[in-house]
This record gives C-alpha cells, structure tokens and sequence, in this order.
C-alpha cells in the first residue's frame, strides 16, 4: 500500500493523503486500461509499417518509371543514329561518288579507247 501526503496550505496543519497506487483502487479497470494502450500502440506500429512500405513502393515505382523513360529516349536517340548511318553507307555506296573518288582523289581516268587482244589459237585448244 503506497500513499504519499501532499499539503494543500503550508499554514494549515491539515494534510490529505491520497492513494497513488490506482491498482488497488480499481485492479480490473487499470488491467483493461493496459490492454487498451497495447492494442493503441499496436494499431500505430502496424499503420506505420504499412505507411512506411507504401512509401517505399511509391518511391521505387517512380525510380522505375524514370529508368523507363530514360532507356525510351535512349533507344530513340539510336534509332535516329542508325537512320543516320544508313543514309550515310547509302551516300558512300554510291556509283558516282565512287566514280568521283577514284577521279579526283586517286587519278584515274576513263578509258578513251577500247583495245581488244586475241589471243592465239593454241591457246584456245584443249590438251
């Protein structure tokens, strides 16, 4: 049994105690009162888990969706270098400009008059 005295005046001789100890007032009304705070800090404990995990799936599905759009623009950037490229072997497989290179940077020429060898009829036979 623990009671404490608490002086209402200090000029007064009178002193009222009181019962500090609540459980022995009411033992089954403070049982059911710690009951009630542990399902309390249960339901926060739980709620915060759940905030905290919906937070973290937000997180990685923005994470995720600016990966997406990162490689989209980067498979869009090759597809116009291929493009590019293409045109540009396209440009370079050309009849004429080959013409032109092996005129202006090699210094060949067209030939001007066609000569035609024949060739000697022992040649031609078969052993």
């Amino acid at each position: 049994m623990n009671k404490a005295k608490v002086l209402i005046n200090s000029t007064s001789p009178a002193s009222i105690t009181r019962n500090t100890d609540r459980e022995e007032l009411h033992p089954a009304a403070s049982s059911q009162r710690w009951h009630i705070i542990r399902l309390y800090l249960t339901a926060i404990l739980l709620l915060s888990s759940m905030f905290t995990v919906y937070v973290w799936q937000s997180t990685k599905m923005v994470e995720v969706k600016l990966r997406i759009k990162s490689v989209e623009n980067d498979i869009t950037n090759l597809e116009n270098a291929n493009a590019d490229l293409r045109g540009e072997i396209s440009k370079l497989q050309s009849l004429a400009r080959i013409e032109g290179v092996a005129k202006k940077e090699l210094g060949m020429v067209e030939p001007t008059r066609l000569v035609y060898i024949t060739m000697p009829a022992k040649w031609n036979s078969s052993p």
